[in-house]
């Protein structure tokens, strides 16, 4: 990763990413563009903003920092849609936002989880309108199997990926939002980062500096919505809010672009982030090299640190299991299974993104991972253990151990369920050394429920709005992977949400 500047050297204990650069001289703004609303960020939460304020009568620009617009994923999840009421799935929102305060240790904003509780829904079925209207079917992934420590709630909505590609299911959706947002009017500005916001003296911001190959471009507005992502690549940020992720494998959140230039612009101006508790969305099975997990070794299968030794029960979400590896000699373990994982896999029907589908699985990736070296194969166990450079006798009274617990059914030192067992006794034998890989930073600048940034004194910033990972108050300490989906779906509905809202701006 990129070397991290020093620590901050200011009286006041700044760090150096919260020190305003200097203004951009007016004699070095090329032109100046005006509409209503600035969207700063086309990725979900920015489309969502742009297309709905535009249909609120609101001239709109968009201006985004990559080439393209920016999707990722592709589980979509909320609650009351009326996909879901077709298929009975119905929730207790009391309950949902109980268990999303428990993830939080209670340090969400209990009325941010309430709003997306309520307007998650009718969000979807907006996005469904034109889904239908495109012939483009939904789906909702209702099928995992209930785990035995944590209830699984049925939020996610998946659209299907571009025909023939591999590409993230969530490019259909952007595709889907960009051609109705050009339709209704909204101008986008590609390769044109935002850097500096304008504040008048009133305290309202009006506007909003962006830099184009030609030069300063100022834009103009009553309103801005950042909808900028989070500050997965600025190490300087990880450090203050999230610095576990520093020691994380593998950086998956690509392209890197996500630096935090939302969150550093509303600094600048007064703005102020969450407190403590930063959440990553961190998942495990990250390999050195690559930013492909391998499905095999996402499986409740035995974990072993550098040491040979057992340290957790290898079931728990994949959050909690990379905390566990994050804490290991090196940040990272080894993942063992033999001759009958596939067996094995399929019997354990794992949950919360473990299941071996494609295109995290097949043969051909297996066989490329081995090929590779991210996967060593083995005759023998003590073979195995040589090539993963561990203390045998430790090693292989590991796996003795681990194998009684498993013929009695019982795992008497971790307490990992029993449907979660099987023995390491059938050669060939695997390992694969993986560590935790960060999937995005979701904590950010401070909002009301209107999705209005606060500043220092919890007072309103006219004109300035905050959406999707740029926002916080939501996610607290680690991502509540129960249900699969939920930060895509505070994108699209706080976004839709921001961008209404600032539509009505005077």
């Amino acid at each position: 990763m990129t070397a991290i500047r020093a620590e901050p050297a200011s009286a006041e204990g700044k760090w150096p990413f919260e020190t305003p650069p200097p203004p951009i001289p007016q004699a070095d703004i090329k032109k100046t563009l005006v509409a209503d609303i600035i969207v700063v960020g086309a990725g979900l939460s920015g489309m969502c903003a742009a297309l709905s304020a535009v249909q609120a009568g609101a001239t709109v620009i968009v201006i985004e920092k990559g080439p393209r617009c920016t999707f990722h994923g592709g589980w979509n999840g909320v609650v009351g849609s009326r996909l879901q009421k077709k298929l009975g799935l119905e929730f207790d929102k009391a309950e949902v936002v109980a268990e999303l305060m428990r993830w939080s240790a209670y340090q969400a904003d209990q009325r941010l989880l309430r709003l997306w509780a309520d307007e998650s829904g009718p969000a979807m079925d907006w996005l469904l309108d034109m889904a239908d209207g495109a012939g483009i079917p939904v789906e909702i992934e209702a099928d995992l199997k209930q785990d035995d420590f944590y209830k699984h709630y049925p939020t996610s909505h998946l659209f299907p990926r571009p025909q023939g590609t591999m590409a993230p299911r969530n490019a259909t959706l952007l595709h889907l939002l960009e051609s109705h947002a050009r339709a209704a009017g909204v101008t986008i500005h590609f390769e044109t980062p935002a850097v500096q916001l304008l504040k008048e003296e009133r305290g309202r911001v009006a506007g909003v500096i962006a830099r184009t190959a030609d030069g300063y471009v100022q834009l103009d507005a009553r309103a801005i919505v950042l909808c900028t992502g989070g500050y997965e690549h600025d190490p300087e940020m990880l450090k203050r809010y999230v610095p576990r992720a520093l020691n994380v494998t593998v950086n998956s959140y690509l392209p890197p672009l996500t630096t935090g230039d939302g969150h550093k612009m509303a600094l600048w101006i007064g703005a102020v982030m969450d407190d403590a508790g930063h959440c990553p969305l961190l998942f495990d099975g990250g390999m050195p090299g690559t930013i492909i997990p391998l499905a095999l070794a996402r499986q409740p299968f035995l974990n072993v640190n550098l040491a040979g030794e057992r340290y957790m029960n290898e079931d728990a979400p994949y959050g909690y299991i990379a905390n566990a590896d994050l804490l290991q000699p090196g940040h990272v373990k080894w993942t063992v299974w033999d001759g009958k994982a596939e067996a094995d896999a399929a019997r354990f029907h794992s949950t919360y993104c473990k299941r071996m589908v494609p295109p995290l699985h097949s043969p051909e990736i297996v066989r490329w991972a081995i090929e590779k070296g991210y996967v060593l194969q083995a005759d023998t166990l003590e073979e195995l253990g040589q090539k993963m450079v561990l203390p045998e006798e430790t090693f292989l009274a590991t796996v003795r151990r681990y194998n009684e617990l498993a013929r009695l059914g019982q795992d008497l030192d971790f307490g990992k369920p029993s449907s979660r067992l099987s023995t390491i006794e059938l050669p060939p034998f695997f390992a694969a050394k993986t560590g935790a890989a960060l999937l995005g930073t979701l904590t950010g600048l401070k909002v009301n429920t209107r999705l209005q940034v606060l500043d220092t004194a919890g007072a309103v910033i006219p004109g300035l709005y905050a959406a999707g990972n740029a926002s916080g108050g939501f996610f607290a300490n680690d991502y509540p992977i129960t249900m699969a989906g939920i930060s895509h779906g505070r994108a699209l509905t706080f976004g839709r949400l921001a961008g209404l809202n600032a539509a009505t701006e005077r």
